[in-house]
């Protein structure tokens, strides 16, 4: 009834069949009744999503006399390369009005992007294979579409790779913001899975509109939100914080990390700079103001104030059950620091900290003269400074040696690549990150949790 397509999908394979066919053969294809007469052409399918995993078809557009009619799939008997064949001589062709969740396939798929939700991208599609299952049609994968370019197809050419891929519809998650009678939002779930840092490429990489649907989606878990924001450059950091109130950017650079949220608000109009400031609650208010304060490329302006300092005279054993009784810990709690007053004394690595003798005081263990930078070195002498003392995390002092707060490896990793790193082909990507074979790859995120 329709071409055999087989093609190995990523995660999975569109098995061949007679039953299987691509979208495009379909389209515009005349559509006949039952003696063989013509009465119109195929113009589109209509689909429903969110039931089931692969979309169903439950109706067909035939474009007759001008206008766009509406044809049930129940009225269809047979559906193939060569059109459409209706199974009675008279069918209900009133007028196309859609109704909630219904999407079209030409209009509102093809050409557009879904998120491949297992290997964390976005994927434009170039075709739609539909395959009959059960008695019904539904949409059984995507096509992807491939942008020419010489460079890539020369890629391809000596990859011998085919220039699209089929990948299954159960991998997809679509954007539908843009069609209007959706009423459906990307489901959390499927994106809470991923990692922020994955989130933020696709919405870089996607439209505005997308990109905007992505992020409403990930807002139902403001924490996760937070971490997403924190991940995306400074141009769609302020892109997307443009559309919101003074109270929601408030909201979220609560949630974020005081660095990061520093650097988002010198972003903004100096005017909206200081509006959003006085929402934002006043213990990471007062951490901002400070942040604020330092250039963004010193030691100041890079480091974090969430850290865990203790007195030095606490105990192994007292200083563990403290870290036990936190609420929640720093991102990265690779040190504790030892304090007389607010003055550092000590660092002693977590690692030492655990397999310490639980009476030994912290002013016994780990560095006794810690290595520390004041707020104003620049970048470069923090870099030197952490490579010459093997240090995952330097710690930022004032002249009275009052702990300011600390830089860790990932936040100066960040700073010292250069902007033209982190554009990067997708083959390129692949070809370097190691993926275990068969396994779920969502399954495999680490927790959101910073």
């Amino acid at each position: 009834m329709g071409e055999s397509v087989t093609a190995a999908a990523r995660g999975g394979e569109v098995r061949g069949s007679m039953s299987q066919m691509r979208f495009s053969r379909l389209r515009g294809r005349p559509l006949r009744g039952p003696s063989g007469n013509e009465l119109g052409r195929l113009a589109d399918c209509v689909v429903r999503l969110g039931e089931g995993a692969l979309p169903r078809l439950t109706g067909l557009l035939l474009r007759l006399g001008g206008r766009d009619v509406f044809v049930s799939m129940a009225d269809v008997a047979g559906l193939g390369e060569e059109g459409v064949r209706l199974g009675a001589s008279r069918v209900d062709t009133r007028p196309f009005e859609r109704r909630p969740g219904e999407v079209l396939l030409d209009r509102d798929v093809i050409g557009r992007a879904v998120i491949d939700v297992v290997d964390a991208r976005l994927v434009r599609v170039g075709d739609l294979v539909l395959e009959e299952r059960d008695g019904a049609w539904r949409v059984a994968a995507i096509v992807s579409s491939v942008a020419f370019s010489p460079l890539r197809a020369l890629w391809r050419l000596v990859r011998r790779e085919p220039p699209a891929e089929v990948v299954d519809w159960t991998r997809i998650e679509p954007l539908t913001g843009h069609v209007p009678s959706a009423a459906r939002r990307i489901p959390f779930l499927r994106l809470a899975g991923l990692r922020p840092a994955d989130i933020a490429d696709i919405v870089e990489e996607a439209s505005h509109e997308e990109g905007k649907e992505i992020l409403e989606a990930v807002h139902q878990d403001q924490e996760l939100e937070a971490d997403v924001f924190e991940e995306l450059n400074d141009e769609h950091q302020v892109e997307f914080a443009r559309e919101r109130s003074d109270g929601e950017i408030a909201q979220l650079l609560s949630e974020m990390e005081a660095d990061d949220a520093a650097d988002l608000l010198l972003n903004l109009d100096q005017g909206r700079r200081r509006r959003v400031l006085e929402l934002v609650p006043e213990p990471q208010r007062n951490q901002l103001r400070r942040l604020l304060g330092y250039s963004r490329e010193s030691a100041g302006g890079l480091m974090s104030t969430e850290f865990i300092a203790l007195p030095q005279e606490m105990t192994a054993g007292e200083a563990l059950a403290r870290v036990r009784q936190l609420d929640e810990a720093p991102t990265r709690v690779i040190v504790i620091y030892a304090m007389e007053g607010d003055r550092l004394r000590g660092a002693v690595r977590l690692f030492d900290l655990i397999r310490a003798d639980p009476g030994q005081r912290l002013d016994q263990l780990g560095d006794r003269h810690p290595v520390a930078v004041f707020p104003e070195t620049d970048i470069p002498a923090v870099a030197v400074e952490m490579a010459d003392y093997n240090l995952a995390a330097l710690p930022v002092v004032d002249r009275e040696g009052r702990l300011l707060g600390i830089v860790t490896y990932d936040d100066l990793i960040e700073a010292l690549i250069p902007s033209e790193w982190r554009w990067r082909s997708e083959a390129e990507q692949e070809e370097h990150r190691y993926e275990p074979e068969d396994v779920n790859k969502s399954a495999m995120r680490p927790p959101l949790r910073r």
